[in-house]
């Protein structure tokens, strides 16, 4: 997940963590300062700190991740009832099968002539609806987020009724 302020991104770090994958898929260029403050050898991603959020300030930083869409803007989410998110994640899950349907009634030739693009919308497709679905799993209260105070939304109160957690009844299709 990504917040963006006027003057700032904040990225969580597993979205960091497939900045790489996320650069060759949409064909962009990391700004030296994204790379600078990510790829060094003293960060490590791990279940201790993957949902922290790193701060970006630099301009060409803010309008980098401001192009990639594959990670979810809090500011588009977080005053989303959960039935909206869910059909968000709904219409991911869609989109994604529709796009193994397309690839499996090709014939070998076509199948083998457009792997790596139908690969790379599927990846940027799972990508955006693993995103989301850690957003649904913060709202529940499943995992938590470093939200800077001062950032945070407030986000609409839902009961639960059946207890069932939505990422255990999504997690079968990805």
């Amino acid at each position: 997940m990504k917040i963006i302020t006027k003057d700032a991104v904040y990225v969580q770090y597993c979205d960091i963590f497939n900045l790489m994958d996320i650069n060759r898929i949409m064909k962009l260029t990391c700004p030296t300062s994204v790379s600078m403050k990510c790829f060094r050898n003293d960060i490590v991603i791990n279940g201790d700190n993957r949902y922290a959020f790193m701060e970006f300030r630099e301009k060409d930083a803010i309008n980098y991740f401001k192009r990639i869409d594959c990670i979810i803007d809090y500011a588009q989410v977080a005053s989303k009832q959960e039935e909206e998110l869910v059909n968000m994640f709904n219409n991911l899950a869609k989109e994604a099968k529709e796009l193994i349907d397309k690839y499996n009634k090709m014939d070998r030739k076509n199948q083998n002539k457009n792997y790596n693009r139908m690969h790379n919308q599927y990846q940027l497709v799972s990508y955006k609806a693993h995103s989301l679905n850690n957003y649904l799993a913060y709202r529940k209260g499943e995992v938590q987020f470093d939200i800077p105070e001062n950032l945070k939304i407030v986000e609409p109160q839902e009961d639960n009724q059946n207890g069932k957690s939505f990422i255990k009844a999504i997690i079968d299709i990805f």
